[in-house]
């Protein structure tokens, strides 16, 4: 199974690179450098939904602290309803117990804030937008368009396809060679078979509920390993059953099996995603492989599904979850 490197791209390009510094010698393009890096999605949570807009040079390659873009105007469409949203900018401030961004919470009708966790620097939250009415819809298909410096990034358009429905979830003994026996999660699932499907795993020891996908301090938080695995359901019947579920990339060589989170509950959490957005994470699996030998290749830039020279994957995604208590096994 083809496994995914992380939820957010703006993570995943400053630890590649900064992963490949010590190995290769990068030539960074000038072109590379002038563009800029988006990460956000849509689900079909209810919203308001957050987006992070930054340059891709680094300020601090200490802290992997990246400069956020705040003038920039940011539409998301909802092609099927033909609703225009301009997202608002957000600024962060420091108060009392962290960082925080105040906004109006359409779907709730209120003004509120939201606290993330930065240890009081403004500066490492900067360039934050959210949605101003747009919805999240099964269904409904999505362009994203950003206009910064006379220059026009578009989206390719994303459909929400249907959430994936898990119908079991299971632990089960496998020998992992260098890791030994571990019992891993295999989950059942229907895959609908009349059009191609694309999805998203995590395993988390806690719902997502807790935690919500677009929400301000998901897209700011990196983390050194790749928790998320992607699948393709080119070989996959309709109903599948007791599927492995992979617990993702990391920097250090561990075969599958290395971490996966054994507490008293697992959870398989899932997202629908598309064809371009499964392309853009495999190249980015496929760039976190590559190690320049002989029989891999040097690192290059990953591509995106967002023209004009934007790094990132504009996403749209249905979210379902599963979970067991461990002692199910």
């Amino acid at each position: 199974m083809v496994r995914y490197l992380i939820i957010t791209f703006l993570a995943g390009l400053s630890l590649l690179l900064a992963s490949c510094e010590e190995v290769f010698d990068v030539n960074i393009p000038d072109s590379m450098l002038e563009g800029i890096v988006f990460n956000g999605v849509i689900t079909n949570e209810n919203p308001p939904y957050f987006f992070l807009l930054r340059e891709p040079a680094l300020m601090s390659a200490e802290d992997y602290a990246y400069e956020g873009i705040e003038d920039a105007v940011m539409i998301v469409t909802d092609l099927t309803e033909g609703i225009r949203d301009t997202m608002q900018v957000l600024y962060p401030y420091g108060d009392y117990g962290g960082v925080f961004y105040d906004f109006y919470d359409y779907h709730l009708k209120k003004n509120t804030r939201e606290r993330v966790n930065l240890m009081y620097d403004n500066g490492s939250g900067r360039g934050m937008y959210v949605t101003t009415k747009i919805y999240g819809i099964e269904g409904h298909s999505y362009q994203l368009d950003i206009y910064h410096d006379g220059k026009h990034y578009q989206s390719d358009v994303q459909k929400m396809e249907p959430a994936l429905v898990i119908t079991d979830l299971k632990l089960k003994y496998f020998d992992f060679n260098e890791k030994g026996g571990r019992w891993a999660p295999c989950i059942s699932f229907t895959n609908p078979s009349e059009v191609d499907n694309y999805y998203l795993f995590r395993l988390y020891s806690r719902t997502y509920k807790h935690f919500s996908f677009s929400r301000p301090h998901s897209l700011l938080g990196s983390n050194t390993f790749w928790e998320y695995s992607i699948l393709s359901d080119e070989y996959l019947e309709e109903n599948v059953v007791d599927f492995l579920i992979d617990d993702g990339e990391n920097p250090l060589g561990y075969p599958p099996g290395w971490d996966y989170p054994m507490g008293d509950s697992v959870y398989v959490w899932a997202q629908t995603i598309s064809k371009s957005c499964y392309d853009v994470f495999d190249q980015m699996i496929r760039q976190f492989r590559s190690d320049g030998g002989a029989y891999t290749p040097a690192p290059s830039s990953v591509g995106s599904n967002i023209s004009g020279g934007a790094y990132g994957c504009f996403r749209v995604s249905a979210v379902s979850e599963k979970g067991i208590a461990t002692g199910e096994r």
